[in-house]
């Protein structure tokens, strides 16, 4: 399956929010945290989280993984729009 720079970027957003959710309500599980708190602590681990692991791939290709990138299906820097 052959996806367009669209839908990779689409992935590519997608996975850091899911894992910003996820360790937002691990540390809430932990924490007496309010759901407000959490709505705040959502975007900023996502942020950093995208952040980090983008630096990293500029350095370190193959960790593109970690932002659900399929390591057959490179992003063409040529043809994306948004690079």
């Amino acid at each position: 399956m052959t996806l367009n720079n669209y839908e990779k970027n689409v992935i590519r957003t997608a996975v850091p929010s899911v894992v910003g959710l996820l360790i937002s309500l691990a540390v809430k599980s932990g924490l007496d945290l309010s759901s407000d708190s959490v709505m705040v602590l959502m975007p900023c681990i996502t942020t950093v989280y995208y952040t980090v692991i983008r630096g990293l791939e500029e350095r370190y290709p193959k960790l593109s993984w970690l932002l659900g990138a399929l390591p057959s299906n490179p992003i063409d820097p040529k043809s994306d729009p948004i690079g």
